[in-house]
Order: structure tokens, then C-alpha cells, then sequence
């Protein structure tokens, strides 16, 4: 039998080369669903498998593969990647149920680059060697870039452009920063390896204290575009708002920017030769993305281009986290991951029904909505609160999580981080009234609700969503596990 980890990260890309072959759309979603659901089947009984008491990578295949460059097949998951695997794993089979009626061209392709977006992203959250990890990393730009390309909005070839040269020049500077780790330590022990926990081990001697650094701030830069964090984030509202509502949501299950943070860029920052500066860097980063993002979404008109500022501000807790180094702080960044990417999905697939529905999403020319689509508005009003903040519910636990433990060792970027508060509920509340309440506008004219598929795939996320926020220790727990190593090994190098 092969082993659990290729088999979910091979599973979707053959289902992908599957779809590309259907002749119907028919054909294409059921090939899709099985693919999908099989990979939540098997992910589920690794989850259920998976030691939360224990940091260390498990599940793992090791294999030489080109021993002269030191390139290995080396597959494993820990606290930090498990998580993320399992968010991905629940949502893509929804979003296959939630477009079952979707009436668009070339269904086949479309359903094969979401299996091959969720392959290709669980393969950057399994990998262990570097070589292996950027083939992943780049493999998710491509199905990206079609995706929004082919069934974007007016705008979607200058926006996918501009995702593809942003995300791929700044992993151009990343694959820098392998290969100067990768030949420093290659000097250091004469032994060629891209294994990243190997490489990783290795910084620590490298004598150069400009070279560390240098190296730091290129991994840094790639994946602080990708998370993405002011000021690399003008990629993320263009690409977000023209692609589809599949595409949309997939851009969300991308959390592989702050996964390597806290898989690569915190196990290293202890060796840095300024360590102080570097966390300077990603706490600015962090607290002026929350902020600034925030005001960003307040002056949007488009409710899709709303929603994907938002995305900025929140993922700014991420990086605000992982700047915190206290435990509290980083394990809410990791859980903050997880629940932005069930709050998002559900707030892209609202926007996509509603521009579907109305034919607008500009907010002013809505209205009155929840009188035509009650079960819509019962999911969005639970999720805007849930993205607001709201006790009860994940986007709370992760948030408090983050501004209470980076307070112990940022008081000053979480102050500037807790003004964008208000601004964030005044955004939320603002969307909801103009869109969902008040009297209902007739132009608009005859509005349906959302059907069965849609119902029951919004209707489950909103479930997790109140589950994980109630009782958050099935996934939090083994996040703290993680975070409590990372943090311990800081403390030892007095970080």
C-alpha cells in the first residue's frame, strides 16, 4: 500500500488528469467529488492517527532521489502542516458541491485545476525537502493563474498577470535564499542535502553574520508576498475579485505563506545575526497590514473586493503572531490560518451568489436581501460576526490569541493592531445593513436563495465555524504543541 502522504498529495493530480478526459460536466464534478472526498477520507483517518503531544514530523517517507545534490522524496506532517491539510481536505469537496449547478465553459478544466490547486498545496504543506517544497510552491501558481484567466471577471487578465509576476518573482528571491542556505552548509559539512529540517539545523554555523541574514530576508520575502502582508499585497484584491467564486475560495486554502513562517522562518530566527530586526520587520509588517487593510475594506463600494481586503487585515495577525514569540501569540497566528480559510470561503461564496443572483455587488445597489433570501442571510450574518470577531466563534479565539500574547513583547504594534478594530466591525455591520436589511430594491428584481448544494455546503463550514470557535482544542492543541517548541528553542538562544 502506498503510503498516506504521497497517496493525498497524488490522489488530487490524478483526479485532475481524470476530469481533463470527462466529456460532460456531469462527468467532470463526479470526478472531482470523488476525488476530493477521497482525500478528506484519508485525511480524516491520519487526523485521527496524529500524536498532538508530539512537535516532531510524522507519517514520514523518506527516499533518495538524486544523492549527488543532496535531493531526497522526504514526506511528513506536524502540528503546523496537519491543520491546514485538514482544512483544505474539507472545504475543496464542498466548494465541488457548492458549483454542482454551475453553468460555465469547459467544466472538465475547471474541475481540473481545483484538484490540481488542492495536490499541488497539500504537497508544499508535506514536503520536507526543499526541491520538492518550491516544485509544490510553484505547481500553485499554475492552476491559479488559469482559473482567473480563463473564468475571471472583465478584468482578469491583468489581474492574473499580476498575481503570476508578484507570487513568482518573489519566489524567485526565495529559491535564492534555498540555495544560499544550501551551499553554505554544503561548505560547512561537505555533504550536499535540501533537506529542510537538515538545513534548517545547519544555519546556526554558517559564520557570516550578513550571509544569515541575507538568507533570512529572501525566504522572508517569499513568503511574506504570498501571505500576502503590506506592502506586497496590491496582488491580492485583483486576484481575488476577478476570479471565480471557486477561485476565489481557492486562493484562500493558499495559506502556504504563513506556513512557512512558522514551519522555516521562526526555527531560524534565533540564529540570525539581528534577530531583533527581524522581528521589528515582521511586527510592522503584520500590525500595519491589520490596519491598514481594515481602512482599505471600509471605503470599498464591491462587496468581493471588501471581503478580499479584509483578507489583508486578518492574515496581518499571522505575521503579527509569529513576531510575538510567546507561545499564545504564535499558536493563535496558526489558528488564525485555520480559521480564515473557513470564514473567507463562505464570505467569497456569498459574494458569488449574490452577483449571481442580482447581477451586481456593488452594496449601494442592494438591499432588503434577507426578505428574498433568509437562508443566505442567516450563513452571512454568522460569518460576518465570526470575521468581525465575535466571541463563540474561531475568528475570536485566533485574534484575542494574538493580541493578547504579542502584547507581552509588542505592547506598541498591538496597540496600533486593536485600533483596526472598530474599523473592522464597522465595515462588517456596514456591508450586512446595506446589503441583507432595510427595504428590499426592486430593481433588483425577481432573487432566489441558494439552492440545496449551496445551502449544504455554506451551511457545513458555518457549522465548523461555531464548532472550532466553541471547543477549538481538537486543532488548537496540537498548533500549541508546535508553538510551544518553536518558542522553548527561542528561549534557549535568549530570543
Amino acid at each position: 500500500m502506498m503510503p498516506i502522504l504521497s497517496m493525498i498529495v497524488l490522489i488530487p493530480l490524478i483526479f485532475a488528469a481524470l476530469a481533463l478526459f470527462t466529456k460532460t460536466k456531469e462527468q467532470a464534478r463526479v470526478i472531482a467529488l470523488a476525488g476530493t472526498v477521497i482525500v478528506l477520507l484519508l485525511t480524516v483517518y491520519m487526523y485521527f492517527n496524529f500524536d498532538s503531544t508530539i512537535a516532531d514530523n510524522q507519517f514520514e517517507e523518506l527516499a533518495q532521489w538524486v544523492p549527488s545534490l543532496g535531493i531526497t522524496y522526504h514526506l511528513g506532517v506536524d502540528g503546523i502542516a496537519m491543520p491546514l491539510i485538514l482544512l483544505n481536505a474539507i472545504v475543496l469537496p464542498l466548494l465541488v458541491l457548492f458549483t454542482w449547478n454551475d453553468d460555465r465553459k469547459s467544466p472538465n478544466k475547471f474541475y481540473a485545476l481545483i484538484l490540481a490547486t488542492e495536490g499541488a498545496v497539500i504537497g508544499v504543506f508535506t514536503a520536507l525537502d526543499f526541491f520538492l517544497f518550491y516544485v509544490f510552491w510553484e505547481l500553485t501558481l499554475i492552476p491559479l493563474f488559469f482559473m482567473v484567466s480563463i473564468w475571471g471577471g472583465p478584468n482578469k487578465h491583468k489581474a492574473a498577470i499580476k498575481f503570476f509576476i508578484y507570487t513568482h518573482v518573489a519566489s524567485l528571491v526565495m529559491l535564492l535564499g534555498i540555495f544560499g542556505l544550501y551551499f553554505a552548509a554544503w561548505d560547512l559539512t561537505g555533504t550536499p542535502s535540501l533537506d529542510i529540517p537538515y538545513l534548517i539545523g545547519q544555519f546556526q554555523f554558517i559564520e557570516s553574520g550578513i550571509a544569515k541574514d541575507m538568507i533570512f530576508l529572501a525566504l522572508l520575502f517569499g513568503f511574506i508576498v504570498k501571505i500576502p502582508s503590506f506592502p506586497f499585497h496590491s496582488w491580492l484584491p485583483d486576484a481575488y475579485t476577478e476570479a471565480p467564486t471557486a477561485g476565489s475560495v481557492l486562493f484562500v486554502m493558499l495559506k502556504i505563506g504563513g506556513y512557512g513562517l512558522f514551519k522555516v522562518m521562526l526555527p531560524m530566527l534565533p540564529f540570525t545575526a539581528s534577530p531583533n530586526l527581524m522581528i521589528t520587520i515582521m511586527a510592522v509588517l503584520g500590525s500595519v497590514s491589520i490596519l491598514y487593510g481594515a481602512f482599505l475594506a471600509l471605503s470599498q463600494k464591491d462587496m468581493k473586493r471588501m471581503v478580499a481586503y479584509s483578507s489583508v487585515s486578518h492574515m496581518g495577525y499571522v505575521t503579527l503572531g509569529a513576531a510575538g514569540l510567546i507561545s499564545l501569540s504564535v499558536s493563535g497566528a496558526m489558528f488564525q490560518q485555520f480559521s480564515h480559510g473557513l470564514i473567507m470561503s463562505i464570505m467569497f461564496m456569498s459574494c458569488g451568489v449574490i452577483n449571481n443572483t442580482t447581477g451586481t455587488r456593488i452594496m449601494n445597489n442592494l438591499g432588503g436581501l434577507a426578505q428574498k433570501m433568509p437562508k443566505l442571510a442567516v450563513i452571512m450574518v454568522l460569518t460576518f460576526m465570526a470575521s468581525l470577531g465575535l466571541p463563540g466563534l474561531t475568528g475570536f479565539i485566533a485574534e484575542v490569541s494574538v493580541l493578547a500574547g504579542s502584547f507581552v513583547n509588542l505592547p506598541s504594534y498591538v496597540i496600533i493592531a486593536v485600533m483596526a478594530i472598530v474599523i473592522t466591525a464597522a465595515y462588517h455591520l456596514w456591508a450586512l445593513q446595506r446589503a441583507m436589511f432595510g427595504v428590499y430594491n426592486e430593481k433588483l428584481g425577481t432573487v432566489t436563495d441558494i439552492n440545496v448544494f449551496q445551502t449544504f455546503s455554506m451551511g457545513v463550514i458555518a457549522i465548523l465555524i461555531v464548532y472550532f470557535g466553541l471547543h477549538p482544542t481538537p486543532v488548537l492543541d496540537m498548533m500549541i504543541t508546535n508553538s510551544d517548541h518553536i518558542v522553548s528553542l527561542m528561549a534557549a538562544m535568549g530570543v
